[in-house]
């Protein structure tokens, strides 16, 4: 016969209900998705059968008042009855607490898909084996709701009941120490608050009668186990063991240590007793850190936290959640004590934290390390310029003219005014900025840097107007009708006039560069700041901030060219898209024709240079100490040995030569 004309009830079918019921379970789930899971599970598409007809509507019959006796002398009643009450005893859950029964996946708290499943994984795994794991067919189990949160059978019979037995071994041999003290010592547990003696304390306290009963339960119903059922064990094993966690896993041991040696001192100590509870406490401890505290971190995670975290992590990113769920106060916790250190070692280190802290505090303009480096980069990048020897003054404008062109003003600074060192250092600076504006800053990664109030692209995008704007357009306007007017008119400094136009000139000098400069003012007259651009002395304070900590970014990740936080491109070659007068020097030093893996012209090199200048710049003006403010302020243009104004200054033409010579003789010295 064939299948379609079987009569009805032989053929396989499901239950009424089941379809919907399972649906429930799976959730919602597309055509597609269906599709693919059929294939992957196969079997058979049977019919659901129809809900059977419900008998009570129809007439009811008369009730016999016969009551039929079996053979055994019972009734069908009493048969009945003994029946109920042999299954009822014989059930496992009769015999575990409303407790545990009542927990259901709802008392675990909401987590994303990939946290749940990297903590499914990790019960799953070999080293906590709380869940059990089906391979490949993990997957259709979790399909059923009631397998989502399902533990290993292992795990309720034979884990739980260790773990409660190595505890109070644990708690055992504390209190025998507690036990065995002297009175003397006994009175030291009871009133002293070093850590070991408030450890034997906190250790002789705990009680497992709360936990033993669980730990029955959890045996009892082993077979029908899930997460939500341990709460109430995981729970109150944590409530005792995380006051004493934070000690640290061999901080016990040794504190188990020390208190074995402080009962040896006393006589008539049994040693070798003593010494035996030493090794079974320390023994313990291990056990109850490694397969208690950390073999049930994945539960407790699971029980009281939103978020994965690894061990030991957990502990310190969730610690609120953790005392809140185990109902333990922040001061109940015994936390690890400092070791006491002795009045000289205290001294040491509090002279070494001052000197730390003077170094780090944040001085504008401060002579280091870094300006050090930043003159003698310069002197290399242009040597015999004067960079070595600025407390002379040397006269800059010999040397820097031919390379990059002053227009007319720089000619008539007087080589000591602080101006023309500074002017040549901002042009310096504007060359390196066309290299460093190719470089994908990203100072706002940085919380700390990204809240400074400048940025380093506005930075770059306004350099050449200090010295454009702010010295050829104003300050350079009053130099020049300074200069014409006092060839002409000797005495034209001490005229109306002329007072107005050094005061103009000092006060312009103050407010652009030289933000320390003293000078006696010919008129009561301060004139307006009328510069539109963020203050040098700031702008380069916080250049040389930002660049500071890119720079020790750059050294500590160097060796790996791992990256850097606030640089995208570190390690990528730097690039100039015009050639200048620093890019080509760089070239010579940095190797920049050799090929990218030998090559130092990269934008990390590029960031260390520009970072050694500036921060000769910052010294140069922000620094009341430097050779900048040594000279009088109102010779602040260049005059002939007669006292007469002095347009110019005969040129160098040997920088290039110079520069040469300065490389063939450093690879010389390298080759020796």
């Amino acid at each position: 016969m064939a299948e379609d004309e079987k009569p009805q009830g032989t053929a396989r079918s499901f239950a009424p209900g089941t379809f919907e019921k399972t649906r429930k379970n799976i959730g919602p789930i597309d055509a597609e998705e269906a599709m693919m899971m059929a294939q992957k599970i196969g079997g058979e598409v049977l019919p659901e059968r129809e809900v059977p007809m419900d008998k009570s509507a129809l007439p009811r019959r008369n009730k016999s008042d016969r009551v039929i006796v079996r053979a055994s002398g019972q009734t069908s009643s009493d048969i009945s009855a003994k029946s109920a009450s042999l299954s009822s005893t014989g059930s496992t859950k009769s015999m575990v607490s409303s407790e545990i029964l009542k927990r259901t996946d709802a008392d675990l708290p909401a987590v994303s898909a990939k946290d749940l499943k990297t903590i499914n994984k990790m019960m799953m795994s070999e080293e906590y084996e709380i869940k059990p794991n089906y391979g490949f067919l993990n997957f259709i189990f979790s399909l059923s709701a009631k397998n989502k949160e399902k533990v290993s059978r292992e795990f309720g019979e034979y884990k739980v009941k260790k773990q409660v037995e190595h505890v109070q071994a644990f708690i055992t041999t504390i209190k025998t120490f507690i036990q065995l003290s002297p009175d003397t010592y006994k009175a030291r547990i009871a009133t002293e608050e070093d850590l070991k003696f408030r450890f034997l304390r906190t250790v002789g306290k705990w009680n497992m009668k709360a936990i033993r009963p669980l730990a029955i339960d959890i045996e009892h119903a082993a077979a029908e186990l899930t997460v939500p059922m341990l709460i109430p064990y995981v729970k109150a094993m944590y409530h005792e063991l995380i006051t004493v966690y934070y000690i640290g896993e061999q901080q016990i041991p040794a504190m188990i240590k020390e208190i074995y040696g402080d009962l040896c001192e006393y006589p008539n100590m049994d040693k070798g007793h003593l010494q035996d509870l030493a090794k079974n406490g320390i023994t313990e401890w291990l056990y109850v850190y490694n397969q208690v505290l950390k073999g049930l971190y994945p539960l407790l995670m699971r029980m009281c936290s939103t978020t994965y975290y690894e061990f030991p992590t957990y502990f310190t990113k969730q610690i609120g959640q953790i005392l809140q769920f185990v109902n333990v106060s922040k001061y109940d916790l015994l936390l690890p004590e400092k070791k006491k250190k002795s009045e000289e070692e205290i001294q040491k280190e509090e002279e070494e934290a001052r000197k730390k802290a003077e170094e780090h505090r944040h001085i504008p303009g401060k002579k280091d390390e870094l300006v050090t480096t930043g003159l003698r980069l310069l002197e290399q990048l242009f040597p015999d310029a004067g960079f070595s020897h600025l407390e002379d003054h040397p006269d800059m404008f010999p040397y820097f003219q031919p390379l990059y062109r002053f227009s007319e003003g720089f000619n008539m600074l007087n080589p000591g005014n602080g101006v023309q060192v500074t002017i040549v250092l901002l042009k310096i600076l504007d060359d390196l900025f066309h290299g460093c504006r190719n470089i994908n800053f990203n100072i706002k990664a940085d919380e700390k840097l990204g809240a400074l109030p400048d940025s380093i692209t506005g930075a770059m995008a306004d350099w050449s107007f200090y010295i454009e704007d702010l010295f050829y357009k104003k300050l350079g306007d009053y130099l020049k009708e300074f200069m014409n007017a006092l060839y002409s008119q000797a005495d034209y400094p001490s005229t109306n006039y002329g007072k107005e136009t050094i005061n103009n000139v000092l006060w312009r000098e103050k407010f652009y560069y030289l933000p320390n400069l003293q000078f006696n003012a010919p008129t009561l007259t301060k004139p307006r700041n009328d510069s539109k651009y963020e203050p040098l002395y700031n702008r380069t304070d916080y250049i040389r901030t930002v660049f500071t900590v890119l720079g020790r970014r750059i050294d500590e990740n160097a060796a790996s060219k791992k990256p850097v936080l606030g640089v995208m491109n570190p390690w990528d070659r730097y690039e100039f898209d015009i050639p200048n007068v620093i890019s080509k020097r760089l070239d010579v030093l940095l190797g920049a024709k050799r090929d990218d893996k030998t090559t130092a012209a990269t934008n990390a090199n590029l960031i260390k240079y520009t970072l050694c200048i500036i921060a000769v710049l910052d010294w140069w003006i922000n620094n009341p100490d430097t050779p900048a403010y040594t000279t009088d302020a109102n010779k602040f243009y260049r005059m002939s040995p007669d006292g007469s104004p002095d347009f110019s200054a005969e040129v160098r033409s040997d920088q290039n030569q110079l520069f040469a010579d300065g490389v063939k003789k450093a690879v010389a010295a390298k080759a020796k």
